[in-house]
């Protein structure tokens, strides 16, 4: 089993299968783009593992994600949720900024 962390793509360099993807703390990290069905683009949420995306996400699975955190950690998801809750609103504007 792996584990791999939700990201927001930031942007994309198709020609060297390189993206750059925001974890939820702001700062920009590169990562490979290990899936070659699924183009992805700015804006997108990905799962990363190992610096490689994985797979997409959705909107909705990222808001289960922070549904099942609240649920088990009651209090304590404050600092969990708050990250996945910024991952979503950067996915939005990125997302807006391309209309």
């Amino acid at each position: 089993m792996c584990l791999g962390s939700p990201a927001v793509v930031l942007s994309v360099e198709y020609d060297k299968m390189i993206a750059t993807v925001d974890y939820g703390d702001g700062i920009p990290r590169s990562v490979l783009i290990g899936i070659s069905s699924d183009r992805i683009k700015k804006g997108d949420l990905v799962i990363v593992h190992a610096g490689v995306i994985i797979s997409k996400t959705s909107e909705e699975d990222i808001l289960e994600q922070i549904k099942f955190f609240e649920e088990i950690l009651a209090e304590d998801a404050a600092g969990v949720s708050s990250i996945y809750k910024t991952l979503l609103e950067k996915s939005r504007l990125l997302k807006n900024e391309q209309v």
